[in-house]
């Protein structure tokens, strides 16, 4: 049995029906010809022969009746592995429509917390004979990183790998701990709450301190431009500000990697900026079209990976942030890129001096003010009353880069050929983009609430044309721009 952290604690606690916290990723495999009826087969067997190496695809959490002590994670005594596979069909040829619009229903739902706090479904119908795998993880359960490690360990390097054989007694489940067990253990907990509030409040001053020392020794920044709709904390409103409701779209695109690294040679700067600027393009679009686009620039949490310190496992979340500012009132792409850069400098910079995990920090503080059962009742309360209507976000959106795997995998000699991730959207920020790296793409993934952000699908499409008008200047160029899908849906080759 192993205590939860507190930033995963903190994902469960907060967790509504409005705001789910699971993240999501859709594999599209090549299935060779005559082979679709064995891929579901193929995948069992994966994950059946696998899943001893896999901690957090076999425990499951416990918390005592009364909700006053700390989240544990256990080895499932009742472990069904038919309980986390699921099987769809779409009519064939299923579309990349189509397929997004299931995903989008299916991002909507809690996952199940009597059980691991994961579910694999197989859709089968895609156009050309692919399927699709649909991957859907709590974010408290594993982050972006280690979800990428775990594709790895699941599915295989070569396409003539030889059949897995299922791994028995591998693992053994633990018992549910009784009222004794758990009484003990919170009296514990509460114990020592106390300090570990006091540890938590040394480390977010140290990390302010570090960040105005930084400050101080930084020029100062331009004047932001003066104008409405702005909140108190800098973030100026769209139409995705506010509170969620329980609906889901996705949508998704994605470039060649070598079109991005041409780019980024060109102009001097990184991958994560040409990500950025073509994001910048998309939310620039959509806001313009929908007669919303802001005065002043949109603000971005970029999640950042945060080593554990030497000698701690690297267990659970840990991730700090970047809060960069998107110019979606420039035009021009190259200045777009170009100012973009100049941002992500100034912020790295600013976040190596802060140093330190502060989402930890700031998690840690929370959770030992109070207990779990009052955490739960507020952010309910929160939910229901709409509060975020008027409450004002710290930002606009996530914008999350994860590094891929960086050589082709396989599943029963299917090749995964693309992997779209979908992280989630929290109160007051309804929409979130992410990429994530193959070895020759680079895939976007956007997932929003359904009311808030209608026509998502312009967002991923003008990310790709964005690519291809940067590509497009001298000196960058590899060939034509790609042409607008009239259809406005994502391609999957």
């Amino acid at each position: 049995m192993l205590p939860v952290a507190s930033l995963d604690a903190a994902m469960v606690i907060a967790e509504t029906p409005e705001m789910p916290l699971h993240t999501l990723g859709v594999l599209i495999l090549d299935v060779p010809e005559g082979s679709e009826a064995t891929a579901y087969d193929h995948l069992r067997r994966l994950i059946e022969a696998r899943i001893a190496g896999v901690p957090p695809f076999r425990r499951r959490l416990v918390q005592g009746p009364l909700k006053l002590g700390d989240l544990r994670w256990i080895e499932d005594p009742g472990f069904d592995l038919d309980a986390h596979l699921l099987r769809r069909q779409l009519p064939a040829p299923g579309t990349e429509r189509e397929l997004a619009a299931l995903v989008g229903s299916y991002a909507a739902g809690l996952l199940d917390r009597d059980k691991p706090l994961w579910e694999l479904m197989l859709v089968e119908g895609l156009a050309g004979g692919r399927v699709a795998v649909v991957a859907k993880i709590h974010h408290a359960a594993m982050d972006g990183g280690r979800l990428v490690a775990l594709l790895g360990q699941l599915f295989d390097a070569a396409p003539d790998a030889p059949p897995s054989s299922p791994a028995h007694d591998s693992w053994q489940p633990d018992r549910l701990p009784g009222t004794l067990w758990f009484a003990t253990d919170t009296l514990r907990t509460l114990a020592h709450k106390p300090r570990n509030a006091a540890h938590a409040v040394a480390q977010i001053g140290q990390s302010l301190r570090r960040s105005a020392a930084q400050g101080a020794a930084a020029p100062p920044p331009e004047a932001p431009p003066s104008g409405p709709k702005r909140t108190p904390l800098g973030v100026p409103r769209t139409p995705w500000t506010g509170a969620l409701t329980t609906k889901r779209s996705v949508a998704f695109a994605d470039v060649p990697m070598n079109d991005l690294r041409a780019v980024r040679a060109a102009f001097e700067t990184t991958i994560n900026d040409v990500v950025l600027a073509a994001c910048t393009a998309g939310l620039r679009r959509w806001l313009t079209e929908h007669d919303a686009l802001p005065e002043h620039p949109l603000v971005a949490n970029v999640p950042v990976a945060v080593r554990a310190p030497e000698g701690e496992a690297e267990t659970g979340n840990r991730v700090s942030m970047l809060r960069v500012h998107l110019p979606v009132q420039e035009r021009d792409p190259v200045q777009r890129l170009r100012l973009i850069h100049a941002e992500t400098s100034v912020q790295k910079r600013k976040h190596r001096g802060r140093g330190g995990n502060v989402f930890q920090h700031f998690s840690d503080l929370v959770l030992n003010l109070t207990v779990p059962w009052v955490l739960t009742h507020a952010v309910g309360l929160y939910a229901r009353s709409h509060a975020a209507d008027f409450v004002p976000a710290p930002w606009n959106l996530v914008i999350s880069n994860v590094p891929g795997p960086t050589r082709d995998l396989y599943c029963g000699g299917s090749r995964v050929s693309r992997i779209y991730p979908f992280g989630p959207v929290q109160h007051g920020s309804g929409l979130n983009l992410t990429v994530l790296s193959t070895p020759s793409h680079m895939c976007l993934g956007a997932l929003a609430c359904r009311e808030r952000v209608p026509d998502l699908e312009d967002i991923t499409q003008e990310f790709v044309r964005e690519v291809g008008r940067l590509l497009a200047l001298p000196g960058t160029s590899r060939g034509a721009p790609p042409a607008a899908d009239p259809s406005g849906a994502a391609s999957l080759r």
